[in-house]
């Protein structure tokens, strides 16, 4: 058999693996976010203290641990600069990761996009997730329900913690988790389509 049609052959055979890899990728089962935490999706927040926005970067999908790695499509970054506990140069980061499509669900539920806010006094986790609020309210306010009291190490509601409130401004629910946050839960006002579930946090 010449060269070039053995070359020919190892190539052809590599295209069809490919295919045959990308196939069994488009169809595998979604990854459920329940119970993950989602990484930073930026680089060096840890050095932001002192320099700012030029110690951060938005990270690259491929940097990113598994199963993320995998799930991210895209990443974008804004950064503000703000002072840090001692006056000093520090960094408020909001970043977006886009997901590939059909690649992560939270309670079943498809997510489009995760959304992260983060600086030394706040964070603030949004999942943007394909469905109506009313679809997936009784749905996801069980679930924040049930993760708090699990967090809490109880099964029963004290003194408000982990017991669903009407947010009217947002046409949704709050939920307080803890001394520092909560958990908001309504419709996209960019999307009535879709749904926000936030978790967030302020010192």
């Amino acid at each position: 058999m010449q060269p070039l049609h053995r070359l020919w052959i190892s190539l052809a055979c590599l295209a069809a693996l490919g295919g045959i890899a990308s196939v069994a990728a488009a169809g595998a089962a979604p990854v459920e976010l329940a119970g993950m935490d989602p990484p930073s999706w930026v680089h060096g927040a840890d050095k932001a203290s002192g320099r700012g926005c030029r110690a951060v970067r938005a990270r690259r999908p491929a940097e990113l641990p598994a199963p993320w790695r995998g799930l991210v499509r895209t990443i974008t970054m804004q950064c503000t600069p703000m002072a840090g506990v001692d006056k000093e140069p520090d960094a408020s980061t909001e970043s977006v990761a886009t997901l590939r499509p059909g690649a992560a669900t939270l309670r079943g539920i498809p997510v489009l996009a995760l959304r992260l806010s983060e600086s030394w006094a706040h964070g603030d986790t949004q999942y943007v997730l394909d469905a109506p609020h009313a679809e997936v309210a009784a749905l996801l306010g069980a679930y924040i329900k049930a993760r708090c009291l699990s967090r809490a190490g109880t099964t029963v509601v004290v003194e408000g913690l982990c017991e669903p409130m009407a947010d009217e401004g947002n046409g949704g629910t709050y939920t307080r988790t803890s001394e520092l946050g909560g958990a908001w839960l309504h419709p996209d006002p960019d999307d009535a389509r879709r749904t926000i579930l936030a978790d967030a946090w302020s010192d």
